[in-house]
């Protein structure tokens, strides 16, 4: 059977330029903060990611314009379409506010941006990541398919 679910995620850097990235305890590759979109409820994919920022991380900062709207395609099973959404630079009172959500979390961090494909990222999001960066460097929206 063929499905189309929808995730959103909102990147986050700290003064030094470095980014925010979580560890889910049910996924083997650290992760932007974010989630699913409950389409059943009709929510939007911001709203989603401001929603999953406040579950994930305890923190409700504003979460600005959207970055890249990637549309991964699983031959035979479906596709995602996810959406990644600018933070903007935590304060420092968001960063030490941080508070994670156990049951999905064991921990966060900040790092370099350039590097995260190096096993910290699934590797088919090398790309997306990579046009994360130049959208927000650029002040632009990137589409960017994904084929597994």
């Amino acid at each position: 059977m063929n499905t189309l679910t929808a995730s959103a995620a909102a990147v986050f850097f700290n003064h030094d330029g470095e980014v925010l990235i979580v560890n889910p305890t049910y996924k083997d590759y650290w992760n932007l903060p974010g989630g699913g979109v409950d389409i059943d409820q009709a929510e939007t994919p911001h709203d989603a990611a401001v929603r999953e920022v406040r579950e994930e991380l305890g923190i409700t900062p504003p979460i600005g314009r959207l970055l890249v709207h990637a549309w991964i395609t699983v031959a035979d099973k479906g596709a995602q379409a996810l959406y990644i959404f600018d933070g903007g630079i935590l304060s420092d009172d968001d960063q030490a506010a941080i508070t994670l959500q156990e049951s999905e979390l064991s921990e966060y961090r900040f790092r370099p941006p350039h590097g995260m494909e190096d096993g910290l990222i699934p590797p088919h999001l090398a790309d997306v990541w990579q046009q994360v960066l130049s959208a927000r460097a650029e002040n632009r929206v990137t589409y960017v398919p994904v084929r597994l």
